[in-house]
């Protein structure tokens, strides 16, 4: 099982990956002004969220945060994955930043 680490630079990138292995994202976020990291799309097929935390949290009002989101990979295939920083209660429509990552797994693929 390995860990793969995605962080802003990574976005809109191809990474492969093999079930068992364990996708985390992290971002920045500004969690006391409502915005916080949304999953928009996966495919549950091959990954499943596992998790999420916030690991800076903000020292004070309107300060800037950084959030980790965890997804397991279950099964063999590809799947876009899709985050917002949005509001929850305003909708998809409102998302001020965008992250997206296409996660290829194949049970063959040896390095994880």
């Amino acid at each position: 099982m390995a860990r793969i680490n995605l962080a802003r630079a990574d976005a809109g990138r191809a990474h492969r990956a093999v079930p068992g292995d364990v996708v985390v994202v992290r971002l920045d976020e500004t969690p006391t002004s409502g915005h916080r990291w949304q999953i928009e799309e996966y495919d549950p097929a091959v990954l499943r969220p596992s998790g999420e935390e916030a690991l800076a949290p903000a020292s004070r009002t309107g300060g800037q945060g950084l959030r980790e989101l965890r997804f397991d990979v279950i099964g063999a295939g590809s799947s876009r994955l899709a985050l917002a920083l949005r509001r929850a209660w305003e909708g998809a429509a409102s998302a001020v930043d965008r992250f997206e990552a296409d996660i290829a797994a194949d049970p063959g693929f040896a390095g994880g």
